[in-house]
């Protein structure tokens, strides 16, 4: 008994994700389509994208140079060797 119990336990908590993802991925679509289901404005409006690339030659040329000085960085000593007395 416990066991039918444990499974259509299981089996409802499978149905009830299934339901949740639908409606879910039903909400997500309606969202995404929301001004062809409702009826927005029927103009359809474009927008004219000039290429970023094309410019008016300039007059002038101008060259940006920055120069990073270099940290100086000190040179470990070396160390001298010691003898130990055991």
């Amino acid at each position: 008994m416990a066991d039918k119990e444990n499974s259509f336990g299981e089996i409802k908590k499978a149905i009830i994700g299934v339901v949740t993802l639908a409606i879910t991925t039903a909400g997500g679509l309606f969202i995404a389509n929301m001004e062809k289901i409702i009826g927005g404005d029927e103009d359809v409006k474009q927008e004219i994208v000039s290429d970023p690339f094309e410019q008016k030659e300039s007059s002038k040329d101008t060259i940006v140079v920055i120069k990073k000085e270099t940290p100086v960085v000190a040179k470990p000593e070396p160390q001298e060797k010691k003898e130990f007395e055991w």
